[in-house]
């Protein structure tokens, strides 16, 4: 479950909530006859939308844990395929290895994210396979230089919005030599 949807299911049993706890208002000071068969309603009112709340971070931890299992293959297909091209003189071998890596990224990808458009949202792990598939007689690029930035753009791009798919959490202190943190 991706976390928009995640964030919509949260605001709807929010205003279950609320739209429950302001009838029980207007029926303790209005229609105090109905005070028992509200009481009785309450397990359900509370139980549903509480259940599909669970259910709903259930589906995105498993989500998550799902996408945390496959990006370490992700990460070392795309830097295969970027290392590849510093390769002067590849072999069908390495070149038969980059272009599997891909392809099981790519599936593992498809196995996560809906087609949207006509488009999985991560386009240019495939175009980085295309790029390896146009140079499949001869194992090496005619520009190897070009072909590398072109591959690490692509690759820069896949990560970004793999990343962005992540429960990040926001570091309180930084480990970098640019920042100097002041106490």
């Amino acid at each position: 479950m991706k976390k928009k949807e995640l964030n919509q299911l949260l605001f709807l049993v929010v205003v279950i909530y609320a739209i429950t706890i302001v009838i029980a208002i207007v029926i303790f000071i209005g229609f105090s006859d109905f005070t028992n068969s509200f009481f009785s309603l309450i397990p359900f009112i509370v139980a549903i939308p509480a259940a599909l709340l669970t259910r709903g971070f259930q589906r995105r931890s498993s989500y998550i844990n799902t996408l945390r299992d496959i990006w370490p293959n992700i990460v070392k297909s795309g830097r295969k395929a970027i290392e590849y091209t510093l390769i002067a003189n590849p072999t069908e071998e390495q070149y038969g290895d980059v272009m599997l890596s891909l392809a099981v990224s790519i599936d593992h990808i498809r196995m996560l994210f809906k087609n949207v458009g006509g488009f999985y949202p991560v386009e240019s792990m495939k175009t980085i396979y295309q790029e390896f598939d146009l140079i499949r007689d001869t194992l090496k690029f005619k520009n190897p230089v070009n072909a590398h930035d072109r591959i690490e753009a692509f690759w820069h791009q896949a990560r970004d919005s793999i990343l962005a798919e992540f429960d990040r959490v926001v570091p309180t202190r930084y480990d970098a030599p640019e920042f100097l943190e002041e106490d």
